[in-house]
């Protein structure tokens, strides 16, 4: 078992960005605190604004409600707030701009524009806009281009070989100051499902919540990270050199390649963080046998587990995914096979293992359940099911269209965080599955430091279990927390059945063979929150031929 004094080689890895000093790594846990930050950020850049994405919506409002426009024009409350924005460098201009609530994502950026900021935006071109499971590029393109910004539409993954390979990794730098990193894109479904924006209360409709083209949807719940420092050059770095390769081949603006290749000094206070990837082989030529770091910083740091490994994830998937929901087409995935076994080890040992998955993923739920069976067949055979805890999140809402008054709705799980006995954390945009783990770009910040870590795992067991300030102390110590979280999931569990109110977010994560066990209807695709008779509704009309 690796001791804490040999903590310092645990995690960190070779063969990419070196390890940084002196880091200030602040986690940004849901959409509203990160866009909350990208968008002062922008709105202080002097020099550029670089920004990698999966998918952008031009039209998505960063900032809402209150952090808009606070009180009345005068009031105490919005000169505090001005005074907030003063001091972090935003102009009049742009305090004008912020309470005037022109705050889309074209606002933001093409104010900076106007402003002789440069704007850049890499953006993944698919193979086709069927495979992708929200917005045209090809119309966020022309958006941001009529503000002013560089949108360059990266089409690396078109390749016969690499037809399901998504360019997933969502990263900004602004001045080469500040970085940001994690799991969110400045964006909503086309047809306004799934926003990116929410708060930490994820209430089951909310009016802030959605856009102008639908009524609110799932509430959804996600974690970035806002890094300062040494860190920020190598964020940087991995933009341009996706950006400068894009660029050659499609004759794309080359502004990139020429901005200061510094590094930062160390920021007082700071912490070890490094910056780490998953670039698959034969996509870029900067890296034709592929970077796979963000793999090996998770299996070092399960392997050196002594007392928990937490974890969020979108997928947990032992097989590969290639575009159908049906087990054994893809075969196994020997890294992911391996990673579930590393967390069995890790039980055999006495380490608590806990893993926070949604409901009603877009894909891949049985994928999902497949892996949550491998590690439960593990624990049970080292008599360590009672430290084994997988989760998913819920919310309600009143209504009087249902039996009870009242309906449930999946909290989507999209958070890619991987925490170690309170002295690891990495926040970023890979999940537990192939893709994040060598057949996607994907980018993490890992950060090595107890403080840092213990306030992300405070802030995400806090937010789930809506637990009162005074509750933080006592989940400090881990084993109250993963009791809190295993009690409260079985005790929610029980008011869905019972029409009543849940308490806080968190609710045991059930595969198929656990709802026969139960009793309880759990969909191959859709989970049971959606779904099941009886207990949670109502029921989507998609799903009503099938089961009425």
């Amino acid at each position: 078992m690796t001791t804490r004094a040999n903590e310092a080689a645990s995690w960190w890895v070779e063969g990419d960005f070196p390890v940084r000093q002196g880091v200030a790594a602040h986690p940004l846990v849901d959409g509203r605190a990160a866009m909350l930050a990208m968008c002062r950020a922008f709105l202080s850049a002097r020099r550029y604004i670089l920004l990698a994405a999966w998918d952008i919506r031009a039209d998505l409002e960063m900032v809402r409600g209150e952090d808009a426009h606070v009180g009345p024009d005068g009031s105490p409350e919005q000169r505090q707030l001005i005074a907030e924005l003063r001091q972090e460098g935003l102009s009049d201009e742009a305090i004008a701009l912020w309470n005037a609530g022109h705050l889309q994502v074209r606002d933001v950026l093409g104010f900076a524009v106007k402003r002789g900021v440069k704007v850049g935006v890499l953006l993944w071109e698919p193979p086709s806009i069927s495979s992708h499971l929200t917005n045209s590029p090809d119309k966020q393109h022309e958006l941001l281009s009529e503000v002013g910004v560089d949108c360059l539409l990266d089409n690396s993954s078109m390749k016969i070989t690499h037809l399901l390979e998504a360019l997933h990794q969502k990263c900004a730098v602004v001045d080469g100051r500040v970085a940001f990193i994690g799991g969110i894109d400045l964006t909503l479904q086309a047809n306004g499902d799934y926003d990116r924006w929410d708060t930490r209360y994820h209430p089951a409709e909310s009016n802030e919540r959605g856009s102008a083209h639908t009524a609110s949807m799932h509430p959804w719940h996600d974690a970035h990270v806002r890094l300062e420092g040494p860190a920020v050059a190598d964020v940087r770095r991995n933009i341009t050199q996706r950006w400068m390769e894009v660029a050659a081949r499609r004759d794309g603006p080359d502004w990139p390649g020429a901005l200061a290749d510094t590094v930062p000094g160390p920021v007082a206070g700071g912490v070890r963080t490094q910056i780490v990837r998953s670039i698959p082989k034969n996509t870029y030529d900067f890296a034709p046998d592929g970077v796979f770091t963000i793999r090996e910083a998770y299996m070092r740091a399960v392997n050196a587990a002594e007392r928990y490994v937490y974890l969020e994830s979108q997928y947990l998937w032992p097989e590969v995914y290639r575009g159908i929901d049906k087990l054994f087409w893809g075969g196994k995935s020997p890294e992911v096979v391996a990673f579930i076994d590393a967390l069995g080890a890790a039980l055999e040992r006495g380490v608590n293992v806990g893993i926070v998955l949604p409901d009603h993923p877009n894909c891949g739920r049985g994928f999902t359940d497949d892996g949550i069976e491998r590690l439960r067949n593990l624990a049970a055979e080292s008599n360590a099911s009672e430290r084994l805890l997988a989760l998913t999140l819920g919310a309600d809402s009143l209504s009087d269209d249902v039996p009870g008054g009242l309906f449930y709705r999946p909290v989507y799980v999209h958070a890619k965080v991987g925490i170690v006995d309170d002295r690891w954390l990495t926040i970023g945009s890979a999940n537990l599955n192939n893709r994040g783990f060598g057949a996607d770009a994907e980018i993490n910040a890992s950060i090595g430091d107890a403080t840092v870590a213990t306030e992300a795992r405070l802030a995400l067991w806090m937010e789930h279990l809506q637990a009162a300030l005074e509750d933080s102390e006592r989940l400090r110590d881990v084993e109250a927390g993963f009791r809190a979280l295993r009690e409260q999931a079985e005790s929610n569990f029980a008011r869905v059945n019972a029409r009543q109110p849940l308490q806080g977010h968190v609710l045991p994560y059930l595969t198929a063979a656990d709802g026969e066990r139960r009793g309880v209807r759990v969909d191959g695709e859709h989970g049971w929150l959606d779904v099941l008779e009886g207990g949670a509704g109502p029921m989507p009309d998609e799903y009503q031929d099938r089961y009425l």
